[in-house]
């Protein structure tokens, strides 16, 4: 019983503090955020991190090491997620065949089984399961076919890379001299390219980064490998379809599951670039580069700006 009442008890506090969060809110009342002039109502996402905390102990641990934040900003991502990718199904005219979804979900043990150690939960799991099956689709329609011409050039330090990201996005005339400047690898090759050609076929160590989740005349920047010893910083500058390349066909039953999904979300956030996604400032703000809410700017997993072309005198 005291196991009971102790996650009760919490949960009471989770409520008081979600209610109570400071900060004003976007344009919208009780919104938590607002994408494309929707609203995400702050009961939905309240409501959603209550049922997280009754579930798992790992919310628990966390409410109690007052780090409550961190889940709602999980349940808010979500809630932004399916917006993106719900966006994108409708522009892309994709369909998912819910006996799919069904049978995916109880694949895993049923909607509860499958929620648990995530945000989700057994009302949310089947929504989140729809959203990976469009996001899969995507990727599909994408994987062998997109191709995206960038600037770009590499460093090895994140500090470095986002605060030179940020000056190409005021001033894109910069991108041609870093470029130049860039150091060379332990190789001794040149970390950098003008009018470089990428294809996720070519290049599967990117299949998950924000090259392309951007419209051209956008700079990302973001670590270039899983252990972040270097960071690229890219200026896109061309979004192509081309021809596959033979023996491209069932690549997308070849590939990794989870890095297909990954893909398909970046194809998901290119198709809603031009939706505009406020977050209220009692969460934070939205990061793309991982599709997630994170306190403050400087939280951001990488960098994501348009560029500006500045006239010369």
């Amino acid at each position: 019983m005291s196991t009971v009442l102790k996650r009760f008890s919490l949960v009471g506090v989770a409520v008081t503090l979600l209610v109570t969060g400071c900060g004003t809110g976007p344009a919208k009342a009780g919104s938590a955020a607002i994408v494309g002039g929707q609203a995400i109502d702050l009961e939905t996402v309240q409501d959603r991190t209550v049922t997280v905390l009754k579930k798992e102990p790992a919310a628990q641990q966390m409410q109690g090491q007052g780090k409550l934040d961190q889940v709602s900003r999980l349940v808010l991502a979500d809630e932004i997620t399916h917006r993106i990718a719900d966006h994108a199904a409708q522009r892309e005219n994709i369909t998912v065949d819910e006996t799919k979804v069904y049978d995916a979900v109880q694949e895993k043990g049923g909607p509860e089984e499958a929620s648990k150690q995530s945000e989700q939960d057994a009302t949310t799991i089947h929504r989140r399961q729809r959203d990976v099956l469009v996001m899969g689709e995507l990727a599909r329609r994408n994987l062998s076919t997109l191709e995206v011409v960038i600037d770009f050039f590499q460093v090895k330090d994140p500090k470095e890379a986002k605060e030179k990201a940020a000056e190409v996005a005021a001033d894109s005339a910069k991108m041609a001299r870093f470029v130049q400047e860039a150091p060379r690898t332990t190789g001794g090759q040149q970390a950098s390219a003008a009018n470089q050609k990428v294809r996720v076929t070519e290049n599967p160590s990117l299949v998950h980064t924000m090259l392309w989740g951007v419209k051209p005349g956008t700079v990302v920047a973001f670590p270039a490998d899983e252990q972040q010893s270097s960071w690229m910083v890219a200026l896109v500058k061309e979004r192509n379809t081309v021809s596959p390349t033979p023996g491209e066909d069932d690549l997308a039953e070849r590939i990794d599951p989870r890095l297909l999904a990954a893909f398909g979300l970046r194809i998901a956030q290119y198709l809603a670039a031009d939706l505009p996604i406020e977050v209220n400032p009692r969460y934070g703000v939205w990061d793309p580069t991982d599709a997630t809410v994170v306190a403050v700017d400087g939280e951001k997993a990488g960098f994501v700006g348009v560029a500006s072309t500045k006239n010369k005198s």
